[in-house]
């Protein structure tokens, strides 16, 4: 019986491994995503839709948590870092509203 368990848990974990090393580019995506759409979304609802600082957090919240919020409101800036990436989002004008920046 214990054989049995060993040989599956070790069949599921290989299959796991097969399975990131094949998706390896997403996988390896995933960090950035976090802090890109936080700095996006929480741009967009503070500069563009003129919403409260509280308000922005919310709606820009998400399960993963970020490590580092800074809102440059002099150069109407917002960075990020969540999962070890730091990203920004800058606003440009009422008509393209807010984008992310890569430095």
């Amino acid at each position: 019986m214990k054989k049995k368990i060993l040989g599956i848990s070790l069949s599921i974990l290989l299959l796991i491994l097969v399975w990131f090393q094949w998706n390896w580019k997403h996988v390896e995506a995933f960090p950035s995503i976090i802090s890109s759409f936080y700095s996006k979304e929480f741009c967009s609802c503070f500069y563009v839709m003129k919403l409260s600082e509280a308000q922005c957090h919310d709606f820009a919240r998400q399960w993963v948590p970020i490590g580092e919020f800074i809102n440059d409101t002099v150069k109407k800036e917002v960075s990020v870092t969540g999962l070890g990436r730091t990203n920004k989002a800058i606003y440009l004008n009422e008509k393209n509203g807010c984008v992310l920046r890569n430095d």
